[in-house]
């Protein structure tokens, strides 16, 4: 997506191309990572890409970073593993590509990320105790220490969206929300890539 800034670009496969894009943005900012962490952020973006209202309310968009952490710190076990893990990715991923929106509502951006260095560092803690030096342990500590540089690589990672479009507020709200969101608009406003073919 570097190339233009104006055109909606096809792809054929998500999967390599968020690690494509990753790379890239990784290179720009000097930063390196375990290429157990990359490919858990191409997962990770891959995932997001697609989500539709019922699984963006079960991935937790549509709630308060605060009441995500209250529910990991109260869970058990896998449980607890899973609330944590969903709250640092949450986090990770709506300060690095909606950032300005943040800015522009009660909590802070600065809040968000400290909550998400927060989640994926007892992520690190829980996983060094299960798999002492195991690939989870490798990313969660290394998403936790690296947080802040990885928003700033997602927010590289090609075409920003459009945030003086009167749409993109709304139209971001709604999909944090859960809400069914026309993925065409978003395609249109920069926030998701386009794709095409059997991507896998």
């Amino acid at each position: 997506m570097s190339d233009s800034q104006n055109s909606i670009h096809k792809v054929a496969n998500l999967l390599g191309y968020f690690r494509n894009e990753l790379i890239s943005a990784f290179q720009k900012l000097g930063l390196t990572t375990s290429e157990e962490t990359q490919a858990y952020l191409a997962h990770l973006l891959q995932g997001f890409s697609r989500l539709d209202g019922q699984l963006s309310e079960e991935v937790g968009f549509h709630k308060p970073a605060a009441m995500l952490l209250g529910e990991a710190m109260n869970s058990m076990g896998e449980r607890r593993i899973e609330a944590y893990r969903r709250l640092g990715d949450v986090s990770l991923f709506s300060c690095g590509f909606f950032g300005q929106h943040l800015a522009r509502t009660p909590v802070s951006p600065g809040y968000y990320q400290a909550v998400g260095r927060t989640a994926y560092g007892r992520l690190g803690e829980i996983m060094e105790y299960k798999q002492p030096g195991g690939s989870f342990n490798v990313i969660f500590t290394e998403l936790a220490t690296k947080f802040d540089a990885i928003v700033e690589a997602f927010g590289q990672m090609g075409k920003m969206p459009d945030t003086s479009d009167p749409l993109y507020d709304d139209l971001l709200s709604r999909w944090q929300r859960g809400e069914k969101v026309d993925v065409q608009a978003l395609l249109h406003l920069g926030v998701l890539p386009a794709r095409h073919g059997g991507d896998a």
